[in-house]
């Protein structure tokens, strides 16, 4: 593995993270992930705290598509030398003879 390949892996890892710890703290309709843990409500933050988790997650989801392209594209095996459908043709198979083909036994007088 090169040091892109590496370097490209190791941020994919991290917006993975950040990625399901955003999607976790975001409050639901029905109440908040603050509330069930015992904190205090949503004005810890501030009244747009609500708006600034939204476009983090936005930013951060699409950097984890970005990052999972590349990771495809680099991760690809491109070999020339190896065709992607090899010759799948029916190997010859050699029969033993059979009787007809052996010649007749000669009958001596």
């Amino acid at each position: 593995m090169g040091f892109i390949t590496g370097t490209v892996l190791f941020f994919f890892v991290l917006t993975s993270i950040f990625l399901i710890l955003l999607v976790l703290f975001q409050s639901g309709k029905g109440g908040n992930a603050m509330n069930m843990m015992g904190g205090a409500s949503q004005t810890a933050f501030g009244s747009s705290s609500a708006d600034i988790l939204t476009k983090t997650t936005r930013v951060i989801a699409l950097s984890f598509i970005l990052f999972s392209l590349l990771l495809s594209f680099l991760f690809a095996k491109k070999d020339d030398k190896v065709p992607v459908i090899e010759d799948t043709s029916a190997p010859s198979i050699s029969l033993p003879p059979t009787q007809a083909e052996t010649p007749p036994p000669t009958d001596p007088k």
